[in-house]
């Protein structure tokens, strides 16, 4: 984290009579030419204005080192050791010493390319632009410039350089956006502060920001980046060599051609977008399931209609010709399950889908409600199965026929029992319900009144480390309409009422987004 972050020109450099030093552990001036091109090139054609004063020189990290009076730096050594090259063309001194003799030869290479592509493109320019030119360098380039602390120099000069970072990117773009300039009036960068404030306090409200943001989002420590992206000022992961600081790239490349009163309405549009969702009952279960759906591929709706039509997608799921292969559930299904619990939970607003409990689930899987392939029953459970049926005679044949590990309790299950037994293993929707992997796993092959206790369980301690989705809780529960809570199994009734009912909800989930309407 950074102690100090300010927008400083070679001026401000001049006049707090900054001396900079390159350290040993830097890697000497490795600039290509076209880099070095490419710099000229783009200050020569920026031209300051009240919206755009400065042009920004990206990130410059530094470490005061007190004892020696200087300033030691540990990132973006390159960019101002070539602005030293250029102002040096025209005796305008930046003061940096070096401390590295090793590769000295090599070092000079680079610099010697440097400073001929600089004489070729100050000699375009000519004599009477260049002292202007130099001019605007040292005064309308302004460094994102951010102190360490000296004793972690070092660390965070290797954290840098493994793709860490010292400094949140939505810190530095804080800067920049909330820095008195002339290009606005104090009142207007005063404003953006407080709402600034504001939009970092909803960030973190865990329900808010989990409503919003998929799980393993990148960089979602740093918050305000997810909503730089819903406001259109996307960053990828950096690759090696390249800027640290992606977002803030990104805002600065921004405001070459756009103002900042422009940006922070891009900024404070998204949020308020999606706070409004947010408190709206349709439209947080609707965008929610869609931020939270499998395969998302980062989708960003804007509009009610954009979300309409992802929604009706996820409703699409038919299941494929086997039902019996695994491999078949995969996202659809997912995204279909998801799909029912959210529009479940619409229905009995104001009780929400926790995104935040969704978003904590590591992985998830499919549990089936009643699952064939069950463990031996104790004479306890053959009296809950058969009802009226069971006796003790009973019990004895079953224990003759089925006990011991013998496997065949399916089977004398379905005799006995007839069509409330299914006969086969059953994949269909009705008989499948989403539970995190681990969850699942603990259920094992229990009978169904045994998941029903374990599922009332996780319910009644809602933060342990299981934690069961509305609509599987309803229906170990069964308390969909239509489901016979007496029977300790999952009949066919059961599987059809479950399925009529998930459809239904989506049905009229659905028909609210199309004539959104007060339930």
């Amino acid at each position: 984290m950074s102690k100090d972050i300010s927008l400083k020109s070679i001026v401000d450099f001049e006049n707090d009579g900054i001396n900079f030093f390159i350290p040993r552990y830097q890697r000497g001036y490795r600039w290509k030419s076209r880099q070095v091109s490419q710099l000229i090139d783009d200050i020569d054609s920026f031209s300051p204005t009240e919206s755009t004063p400065f042009y920004f020189l990206q990130a410059l990290a530094v470490a005061k080192d007190i004892e020696n009076n200087r300033v030691n730096v540990v990132d973006g050594q390159q960019r101002l050791t070539t602005l030293k090259l250029i102002l040096g063309e025209e005796s305008g001194e930046l003061p940096i010493d070096y401390a590295r003799e090793a590769n000295q030869a090599l070092d000079q290479h680079f610099k010697n390319m440097a400073e001929d592509v600089i004489k070729e493109k100050l000699g375009k320019i000519g004599t009477e632009r260049r002292t202007e030119f130099c001019k605007k360098i040292k005064e309308h380039c302004k460094f994102l410039y951010y102190e360490v602390d000296k004793d972690k120099e070092l660390s965070t000069f290797y954290e840098l350089n493994s793709g860490k970072i010292p400094a949140k990117d939505s810190e530095l773009v804080k800067c920049v956006m909330l820095t008195l300039g002339n290009d606005e009036s104090s009142d207007i960068t005063n404003a953006r502060a407080g709402e600034w404030d504001e939009i970092e306090r909803k960030l973190n409200d865990n329900s808010f920001f989990s409503f919003c943001t998929p799980r393993d989002t990148w960089r979602e420590d740093d918050r305000m980046t997810v909503l730089l992206r819903y406001a259109g000022l996307t960053a990828t992961p950096q690759k090696q060599g390249e800027e640290v600081f992606p977002f803030l790239t990104k805002i600065l490349n921004e405001l070459k051609t756009k103002s900042r009163i422009t940006i922070w309405k891009m900024i404070y549009s998204a949020f308020y977008r999606l706070l409004e969702w947010y408190n709206d009952p349709l439209m947080y279960h609707a965008f929610g399931a869609i931020v939270h759906q499998r395969n998302n591929k980062d989708i960003k709706p804007k509009t009610r209609k954009e979300i309409l039509d992802t929604i009706e997608k996820m409703a699409e799921y038919k299941p494929k010709e086997d039902k019996n292969d695994y491999s078949n559930w995969g996202e659809d299904l997912f995204n279909y399950l998801l799909l029912s619990n959210v529009a479940f939970c619409w229905k009995r607003w104001p009780y929400r889908y926790s995104f935040e409990m969704h978003r904590q689930v590591e992985a998830w899987s499919i549990e089936h409600i009643f699952a064939r392939n069950q463990k031996d029953l104790d004479e306890k459970e053959l009296e809950e199965w058969l009802g009226n049926d069971y006796s003790k005679s009973v019990f004895d044949e079953y224990q003759k026929e089925c006990g011991e590990g013998k496997g065949k309790g399916d089977d004398w299950l379905a005799k006995k029992l007839g069509s409330r037994y299914p006969t086969t293993e059953d994949n269909s929707i009705g008989n499948l319900a989403l539970l995190p992997k681990d969850a699942n796993s603990s259920l094992n092959n229990k009978l169904f009144e045994g998941k029903r206790e374990a599922v009332s369980e996780w319910a009644r301690n809602s933060w342990t480390e299981y934690w069961a989705p509305p609509v599987t809780e309803a229906v170990f529960m069964k308390s969909f309409p239509g489901l016979k809570m007496t029977d300790p199994y999952w009949s066919e009734n059961d599987k059809n009422a479950y399925q009529d009912s998930m459809k239904e909800d989506i049905d009229r989930f659905i028909n609210a987004l199309k004539n959104p309407v007060k339930i």
